[in-house]
């Protein structure tokens, strides 16, 4: 059958699904191309409200009423994303069309596999530290204040894997707030993985504010069982941190502003290997002028965006040039995923 044949047969399927037919396995293998079919992981037999094929930047097909996280499913690799009695699975990591041009070409790479396989020895007076940030072709981290405009499947991969891999993820405050920033959640593959490494099943989550100001009814206090770490300096006053003492737990360094290198040094007495650091700029170029990063994450989003955005890394410090070796180019649809690293 062709694959036009195919894709009719496919918008069969949407209309009649829309109407309340169940989509099981045995439809969807008659109607979805081969590469698809042989794809697609669901239970034999089980209903499923809702399922998204894409193939390389074509929905082929829509079914129900969709609720997608953050993968996709191609015509060639595979996830399957579908919500069954009102809670949303994904089945597999995403698997776009991404290809690994260095250090070796790669097709169909895994970016939980290949992050969990870097090397990150660990400093000995502080964690090793990584920096992942998101951009634009001319530079700019923001697209109407926030990173999102920015992002793409792939980019949104790397990000997940990536925070599989920290003991701490570290955030400035004003990052946390433009972003909402909640409770760290990681699916039960991802915590299992985390187990199997000797790390507890998701990171703790640190929020740099010199003054402490936070919000402690916002998202990122909301869960009792992750309490996040408020990183701040003496000058925060007392009215600020009165409120966060019952909904974090406060790590105080520095007089007038935060001594990263102090925090970090903290961290790693208690027990911290790897630090990942999610923006945003002031808070990585303070980081940059303390010669503390170790390996910087980039994804590159093919748009163009002009304006007066900010950039990856800004500040009042007087700028530093810290040599990184590229480790790592990743390409997906035009997005580029670089890797740099400190030399060994």
């Amino acid at each position: 059958m062709g694959a036009l044949q195919h894709e009719r047969q496919v918008e069969q399927v949407t209309r009649t699904h829309a109407l309340g037919a169940a989509l099981t396995t045995e439809n969807v293998q008659n109607v979805a191309p081969p590469s698809v079919a042989r794809a697609v992981a669901l239970h034999p037999g089980e209903p499923y409200d809702s399922c998204l094929w894409v193939g390389r930047g074509t929905t082929l097909c829509i079914c129900g009423g969709l609720s997608v996280d953050d993968r996709w499913i191609t015509a060639k690799l595979s996830t399957v994303v579908h919500r069954r009695c009102g809670r949303t699975r994904s089945l597999g990591p995403y698997r776009g069309l991404v290809q690994q041009f260095w250090p070796t070409p790669l097709n169909d790479v895994d970016p939980i596999a290949l992050v969990a396989a870097d090397p990150r020895p660990t400093p000995v007076d502080r964690p090793w530290l990584v920096v992942n940030m998101v951009a634009s072709i001319d530079g700019a981290i923001e697209v109407e204040g926030r990173s999102g405009g920015l992002s793409s499947p792939a980019d949104k991969a790397m990000f997940h894997a990536l925070r599989e891999l920290p003991d701490v993820i570290m955030v400035g405050a004003g990052t946390a707030r433009a972003e909402n920033y909640g409770p760290v959640q990681l699916d039960e593959a991802a915590q299992a993985r985390r187990i199997a490494r000797g790390q507890q099943p998701v990171p703790r989550l640190a929020v740099v504010s010199g003054r402490a100001n936070l919000d402690p009814t916002s998202r990122l206090f909301c869960d009792p069982r992750q309490p996040p770490i408020v990183i701040t300096s003496k000058s925060a006053p007392a009215e600020a941190l009165d409120p966060l003492r019952d909904v974090s737990d406060i790590l105080i360094v520095g007089d007038a502003t935060v001594d990263l290198r102090a925090a970090l040094r903290h961290l790693r007495h208690d027990g911290v290997n790897t630090a990942l650091c999610e923006g945003g700029p002031t808070l990585n170029d303070q980081l940059l002028a303390e010669d503390l990063v170790d390996e910087w994450c980039q994804t590159i989003s093919p748009i163009l965006t002009g304006g007066a955005a900010a950039r990856g890394a800004h500040g009042d410090s007087n700028g530093v040039a810290t040599r990184l070796v590229l480790e790592r180019v990743i390409v997906d649809d035009s997005v580029l995923l670089l890797r740099y690293a400190r030399e060994s």
